[in-house]
């Protein structure tokens, strides 16, 4: 099964839902890899060694909004654009990172391009919540 993945920050309308930027490609890889690398402690001790730690926030179906990391947009964009640079790079400190990704990878593009895109799809979210004034946010996950 799928996922789902988008934007989400308190008082979100419905309007701003169906407003929102997605993925170029599709969100399965992202969100499926969102949800399978709490499997694997390296990998979220690397994203916060990295500085990117905020893209570990989230929420999902059955939490409440009192449980969630927020980050501001401009951290989300930051994190997203420094983990793009690092995985583009093949910087070896992100192997472990773009190894898991790579289980929920689409398959069409190399895994690196695949993950870059969904990287830079997350900037574009995150910039949107900011030019709509949202001080907080993170992506909402389901299945």
């Amino acid at each position: 099964m799928g996922a789902s993945v988008s934007g989400y920050w308190p008082g979100i309308t419905d309007e701003q839902c169906d407003s929102l930027t997605g993925f170029d490609n599709d969100c399965k890889a992202w969100g499926n890899w969102m949800a399978k690398r709490y499997n694997h402690p390296d990998v979220l001790d690397a994203m916060k060694r990295l500085g990117v730690g905020s893209l570990l926030s989230h929420i999902t179906e059955g939490m409440e909004e009192d449980e969630v990391d927020w980050v501001s947009p401009d951290d989300f964009m930051k994190a997203a654009e420094q983990l793009r640079e690092l995985v583009l790079a093949r910087d070896p400190r992100v192997k472990r990172i773009v190894e898991t990704y790579a289980l929920s990878a689409n398959g069409v593009d190399p895994v690196h391009e695949e993950f870059a895109q969904d990287l830079a799809d997350v900037r574009l979210i995150a910039r949107f919540a900011k030019e709509m004034g949202v001080p907080k946010m993170t992506l909402e996950v389901n299945w």
